[in-house]
């Protein structure tokens, strides 16, 4: 567990989102993550995504540097109907502030 934090501490810019990810990995049952982990390490976002009905807002920071932008960008490249709302900082899409663009996101889809 250690390790992943070390991982997670040196790959994120934000002190907010190092301090999120260091308690929620240190807060975890070990032997369920690991199980979690095996479960999913092989899973793949499928290529075509045309059929998603549903509206999707992808959320995300340029700061944010686990999830990087190019990805996040394809996601919604290939999402119909998707929304890329971008935030100011990891941290901002933690905090209640974030619930405007939420909000903005279901009132334009008529929710």
């Amino acid at each position: 567990m250690r390790f992943a934090v070390w991982i997670v501490e040196r790959r994120t810019k934000e002190e907010g989102q190092r301090i999120r990810y260091r308690r929620a990995l240190l807060s975890q049952d070990l032997e369920r993550l690991l199980l979690s982990s095996r479960a999913n390490i092989r899973y793949s976002l499928p290529q075509d995504l045309s059929n998603a009905s549903v509206p999707c807002a992808v959320m995300t920071a340029s700061s944010d540097t686990l999830h990087g932008m190019d990805k996040v960008l394809d996601i919604v490249d290939r999402l119909p109907n998707a929304v890329l709302i971008e935030v100011p900082s990891n941290q901002y899409a933690h905090e209640a502030d974030v619930l405007a663009e939420i909000e903005e996101f279901q009132s334009s889809i008529g929710n």
